[in-house]
C-alpha cells in the first residue's frame, strides 16, 4: 500500500473477492497496528511509513522490554528458563533455516511477550504489542541481511539465565539496538 492512499470497503472487498465486513475488520486490523488512519465513515488512510516515528517506537519499545528483562532475571525460575531456552533456540532455528518468514515473526514475538509474561508486570504486554507486532514486521519483511538476527535471541536467553538483571537489560538493549538498525536501514535502501 502506498502512503496516504485511501481505502474504502467496497473496492478492498471486490479487490479480494470477500465481503464487506471481512474488509472491514481487514482495515480496523490494520489500524490497531498502527499502519492505517480511520476516517470515519470515509473509510481509511495508510499511515506514512515515517523514519522518526520507526525511531521513537523503537526506543520505547527498548524501555518497556530491558524493563522486563530485569524483572523476568530476578524472577524466572528454572522451568520459565527452559521455555525461554527453548522459544530462542526456536527463533534463531528458524532465521538460520530462512524459509518461513510468518514462523519466525510468529516465534520471535512469542519469544517477546513470554519474557513480558515472567516478568510479573502483565500490564506491560498491552503497551509492547502494538510496536512489537509492527517493528518485528518491519524488520522481517523490509530487510534482507546476509547477518542473521536470529543469532541474537540465545544471548538475550543467556542474560535472563544469568538473573543479573543488569545483565539481562544489556543484552535485550543490544539485541533490540540490532532490530532498530535493520528496521531504519530500510529508510535508505
Amino acid at each position: 500500500m502506498v502512503a496516504d492512499t485511501r481505502l474504502t470497503l467496497r473496492p478492498i472487498a471486490g479487490e479480494y473477492g470477500t465481503g464487506i465486513n471481512a474488509a472491514s475488520e481487514a482495515i480496523k486490523a490494520l489500524a490497531a497496528e498502527g499502519l492505517v488512519r480511520l476516517e470515519g465513515k470515509s473509510g481509511a488512510r495508510v499511515i506514512t511509513r515515517d523514519l522518526n516515528r520507526v525511531r521513537s517506537e523503537g526506543v520505547l519499545r527498548m524501555a518497556i522490554e530491558c524493563e522486563a528483562a530485569r524483572r523476568c532475571a530476578e524472577r524466572v525460575d528454572n522451568v520459565q528458563l527452559s521455555v525461554l531456552r527453548g522459544l530462542a533456540d526456536k527463533v534463531d532455528r528458524l532465521f538460520a533455516a530462512g524459509d518461513d518468514l510468518k514462523g519466525c515473526r510468529n516465534a520471535d514475538i512469542a519469544f517477546h511477550r513470554t519474557i513480558v509474561e515472567f516478568c510479573g508486570v502483565p500490564e506491560l504486554w498491552p503497551s509492547l504489542m502494538p510496536l512489537l507486532d509492527r517493528l518485528v514486521t518491519l524488520d522481517q519483511t523490509e530487510n534482507r541481511t546476509t547477518e542473521i538476527p536470529g543469532q541474537k535471541h540465545i544471548e538475550v536467553y543467556e542474560g535472563l539465565k544469568s538473573r543479573d538483571p543488569e545483565q539481562a537489560a544489556i543484552a535485550m538493549r543490544q539485541h533490540l539496538e540490532h532490530s532498530l538498525s535493520m528496521a531504519l536501514a530500510s529508510f535508505y535502501t
